[in-house]
């Protein structure tokens, strides 16, 4: 009684396997995500971006340690191999000369009309698989530091992450939001609220023990999930394929995809010759800003793929 009749039609003719109830890091996805499709007007583009320079500035350029087999030296002749850490840092210094991407919005049509929040900071969150779901991690800044603090602390973020009960952290992050609705009497957060509430109440899936013993120092911190300005999931990491339209993540305005770097034929002064690419989506909040502001973000992130040592050997006060 009083469940969704089409669930309830299936219930009755389906042989169910198994009844798995949502964790609560799911539900949190259900509902902001939810909230996010009913809400955000999406646009969307979707570019293949030729990075041979890359692969052949990786390739040709051999680092001055070449002999040395330190951890640090070898950490360093691995960015040459793990693209990582450079598509996030080519991704933030494009975001720098196209601040309208990187912020927040607060829409309300009776309230305030929409206000967007153009943000200094480029807090930088991206996706990290583990037993438990996707966490996204921030890094702050990634355009004003070197390419390795950059991947060291990806690292870092992502062996924190995949150490971390996520239903535990998503509980705190919770908290610190309804804390927030609570101060700013906003009503929309009592439907977060209860999420919360029914996660104490009636809790689902039991604490993982493998995670049980992880000092909270080697886990990620609710301040590591919460106040990113921009998104970029790296699917190409993970699986092989082009990357399919990403859902923003509210009040963020804006959301990138990554495919896998692969090889594809491509027509260079007029011969059919085999080039390495990668695709790249990204989502916009149509009320923020319009199509046209992809395409000086596209003409920047090219340019950082034509010309990789501007990423590579990017060092404090240099241009970004």
């Amino acid at each position: 009684m009083f469940q969704d009749y089409k669930v309830a039609y299936l219930r009755e003719r389906v042989t169910v396997k198994e009844k798995r109830h949502l964790s609560f890091l799911r539900q949190s996805v259900a509902y902001f995500l939810s909230q996010s499709a009913r809400k955000i007007p999406h646009a969307a583009f979707v570019n293949t971006f030729d990075v041979t320079p890359l692969i052949d500035y990786t390739r040709g350029s051999t680092p001055q340690d070449a002999n040395d087999s330190s951890e640090e030296a070898l950490f360093k002749r691995a960015l040459r191999k793990n693209y990582s850490a450079f598509f996030l840092k080519a991704v933030a210094h494009a975001l720098y000369h196209v601040p309208s991407m990187n912020g927040f919005i607060d829409y309300h049509l009776f309230r305030n009309g929409g206000t967007l929040y153009v943000a200094d900071d480029i807090n930088l969150s991206f996706t990290v698989h583990t037993k438990f779901g996707v966490l996204k991690p921030i890094l702050r800044n990634p355009h004003q530091r070197t390419l390795e603090e950059v991947a060291h602390e990806m690292r870092d973020l992502a062996r924190r992450a995949r150490r971390t009960d996520a239903n535990q952290l998503y509980q705190r992050a919770g908290m610190a939001y309804v804390k927030t609705a609570l101060r700013q009497f906003d009503l929309s957060g009592l439907g977060a609220l209860w999420i919360l509430l029914r996660s104490f109440l009636w809790a689902r899936p039991k604490p993982d023990p493998e995670l049980a013993q992880t000092p909270l120092d080697k886990q990620l911190k609710v301040e590591e999930i919460l106040g990113a300005t921009c998104t970029l999931a790296n699917v190409g990491m993970m699986a092989p394929g082009h990357q399919t339209v990403t859902v923003i993540i509210p009040p963020e305005v804006m959301m990138f995809g990554l495919g896998d770097l692969h090889q594809e034929p491509r027509v260079i002064h007029g011969e059919v010759v085999p080039r390495y690419v990668v695709t790249m989506c990204g989502s916009m909040d149509h009320r923020a800003m319009d199509g046209g502001e992809a395409f000086p973000f596209v003409n920047h992130f090219q340019r950082y793929m034509d010309n990789p040592a501007l990423i590579y050997e990017w060092q404090p006060g240099d241009e970004v």
